[in-house]
């Protein structure tokens, strides 16, 4: 025994044979399986009888009996059936297993077995029958209690993964705790090791709590040390741009809007350039609904860097968002001689050039770009603010990137299309000052949705031309995944096709992922235009489309939407003073798209739709947590753990008050954990 590094191919039973499998899971050393934790749980006290099979069907059951018989078919080549006959005191009830024919060693007549899987129905016997996922042979030695399920590979079973983990669990007394025991005994009284054991091998319902509240805990803890980390660097440590916060410039822009900001854009405008003049780097998150405004307070801040002798960035998730945002801001700063540039991955080469000439010369003084603009050969000649759109999808290391592109501490502001859970909020952008725009302009009315059944869409249709006669734009939208993006764009476009015989008098645009940037472009001027009047698109419509005379949406197959993503689209219309419209055509086939569907139904409120989608897919598919350069969130729920993540957060700034770079003796395991969870993207603080 050596310690928690030693790979995993030295336990008893394992090798390196099996060690490879454990790797298929990510597992490779000891330490790796201590925190490999159950998926479930299934307490085996309590056993139900064979003849309640029919009331579980299609649901997990546990049963209890004797083999009576032991059966092997072949039902096609390569493919055995295991069936196990076994008695309890009801009767007798059929356990199969699939390709574990090398089992009937072990199931022989008269043993004595408890079994666990789901409750099927088989045609061919006519029969309820149990597929079962796990199986434990009855000895002496047995003790019923809470048995916990893994989540496996091909060629890891349930039993194995068990001895193995209870073989790691011997390594428990090298694993330090890394909280000071203040931070112990006011937050959490587990100890770190037995709650780790607890976790996987229960033996009380009430010391597995508090053994999950402690690795729950421990999670939103490091998550929140690393943002107290950033937050503190740039508040004490660092010296920032002192932006002028009022000038000629801006004072020109304002008066040149034909419209009033909200009190809510007035309000996070202030903020913003409160910031700015404030001689630390801003670090500040700004969120809004859609068509909250957003884009004015990212042009008020763009000018306060201009006007005070700096460049700014601007950079977004994609090539068709960059084109959006270079047409309406460089529209709008024509007037006031500020030049705005783009840098685009579909440029020429002969255009990069002339675009890295002009930011190297600061003739360029707004640059709008994808990661192109961190690029090793961009350089600025006095780069001092930068805006990041729909930051999630870049995460900590692009950030960090963006920032060495000067030689002074950039402000920074991230801008979310989207609206995110304050939880979410809290760990994703832990580190950033936070403003809500919670306010939309006036005169704008709330889109009217609706859920159609699909075979309620020729009324939708007619609905449509009804709005189209009155001179009103449309858009219908196809879903578009990569997994069957062949058969997408097939259907989309036969329903154009379609869609072009039933509105003859009217002139439809198809717009799709496999056109080239040009025809994209010109598709979409078309319909700014109102040359077209229905657009048909199988691709989302970028966040930033805005065509105020479009005043119906239509989405088919809704219910392969993402709920973020039917918010997003439903923005496209609604942007004039015209009552709008958005129709889901779904057929409601699962849980999860009804309640996506009727919340869409319900609210237009981005930010509650944000919970609610929070809610039914979990953090995982909101935002890549270590893609963004946080710990994992194992064990921890952002919905019902947020009271913790609270504490935790307050746990974590505190503490970093009192050691800013952690660099007490008492804070040297803390530190070193810190390191590890973050996978380095810490060290520039901690190795500085």
């Amino acid at each position: 025994m050596t310690d928690l590094h030693t790979d995993i191919q030295y336990l008893k039973g394992v090798g390196p044979a099996l060690a490879k499998k454990f790797q298929k899971l990510g597992l490779t050393k000891v330490g790796d399986l201590l925190y490999y934790f159950p998926r479930s749980y299934v307490d085996r006290s309590k056993i139900q009888r064979s003849g309640e099979l029919a009331a579980y069907a299609g649901q997990p059951i546990l049963l209890r009996g004797r083999i009576t018989r032991v059966n092997i078919n072949q039902p096609r080549p390569r493919f055995y059936v295991l069936q196990a006959e076994i008695q309890d005191g009801d009767g007798i009830f059929c356990a199969v297993w699939f390709n574990q024919k090398f089992l009937a060693k072990t199931l022989a007549e008269g043993t004595e077995i408890l079994v666990s899987g789901k409750v099927v129905y088989n045609n061919y016997s006519r029969r309820w029958q149990v597929e079962t996922d796990d199986y434990e042979i009855i000895t002496p030695a047995y003790r019923a209690g809470i048995t916990p399920f893994y989540a496996l590979t091909e060629g890891l079973t349930q039993k194995k993964l068990r001895q193995t983990v209870r073989l790691a669990l011997e390594y428990l007394p090298f694993l330090a705790d890394p909280l000071p025991p203040a931070l112990k005994t006011k937050y959490t009284q587990a100890d770190l090791p037995a709650a780790v054991r607890e976790l996987h091998f229960p033996v009380k319902r009430d010391a597995w709590r508090q053994a999950h509240k402690r690795l729950v805990f421990d999670e939103f803890f490091y998550v929140e040390l690393g943002a107290a980390l950033r937050y503190a660097r740039s508040k004490t440590e660092l010296n920032g741009i002192r932006f002028q916060a009022s000038g000629a410039l801006l004072e020109t822009y304002y008066r040149s809007l034909p419209y009033q900001f909200t009190a809510a854009q007035k309000r996070v405008i202030a903020e913003v350039l409160d910031d700015m003049a404030a001689p630390k780097p801003m670090n500040r998150l700004v969120q809004g609904d859609v068509g909250s405004g957003k884009t004015d307070v990212a042009i008020a801040a763009l000018l306060c860097a201009v006007q005070s002798g700096y460049q700014a960035a601007l950079m977004v998730p994609t090539e068709v968002l960059a084109e959006q945002h270079l047409a309406k801001i460089a529209a709008r700063l024509a007037a006031l001689g500020v030049k705005v540039g783009a840098l685009l991955g579909k440029h020429t080469s002969s255009e990069k050039k002339e675009i890295y000439r002009q930011l190297a010369s600061g003739e360029c003084q707004i640059v709008i770009g994808t990661q192109a603009v961190i690029q090793e050969k961009v350089v600025f000649q006095k780069l001092g603010f930068v805006i990041i759109d729909e930051q999630h999808r870049f995460g900590v290391v692009q950030r960090q990137l963006l920032k060495t592109k000067s030689a002074e501490n950039i402000d920074l502001l991230v801008m979310t299309a989207t609206p995110i859970p304050r939880s979410l909020a809290l760990t994703i952008y832990g580190d950033l000052d936070r403003s809500v725009i919670d306010e939309m302009p006036p005169g704008r009315t709330p889109v009217k949705t609706y859920h159609v059944p699909p075979r309620d869409r020729r009324r939708v249709l007619e609905f449509l031309r009804q709005h189209l006669r009155q001179g009103e734009q449309a858009y219908i939208i196809y879903p578009l995944v990569e997994e069957s993006e062949k058969i997408d764009l097939q259907a989309a476009a036969e329903s154009y096709a379609q869609l072009v015989k039933i509105f003859p008098e009217y002139r439809l645009g198809l717009l799709h992922g496999r056109l080239k940037s040009a025809e994209k472009e010109e598709i979409m001027r078309r319909f700014r235009a109102q040359e077209l009047q229905v657009l048909v698109s199988t691709t989302v419509i970028e966040v930033g489309v805005d065509v105020p005379n479009a005043t119906v949406m239509i989405i088919e197959n809704a219910e392969r939407f993402g709920l973020a993503q039917l918010h997003q689209l439903r923005g496209r219309v609604g942007r004039g003073r015209q009552e709008a419209f958005c129709f889901l055509v779904a057929a409601l086939k699962s849980a999860d798209s009804r309640k996506r569907i009727n919340a869409m139904v319900e609210t237009t409120d981005g930010f509650k739709l944000a919970e609610i989608d929070l809610q039914i897919r979990g953090p995982g598919d909101f935002t890549g947590v270590a893609q963004s350069g946080f710990p994992d969130l194992l064990l921890a729920d952002l919905v019902k753990d947020e009271a913790l993540l609270q504490t935790a957060r307050a746990a974590a700034f505190a503490l970093i008050e009192q050691d800013a770079r952690l660099s007490r003796p008492e804070h040297a395991l803390l530190r070193a954990e810190l390191r590890r969870r973050s996978r380095g993207l810490i060290d520039y603080i901690l190795l500085n």
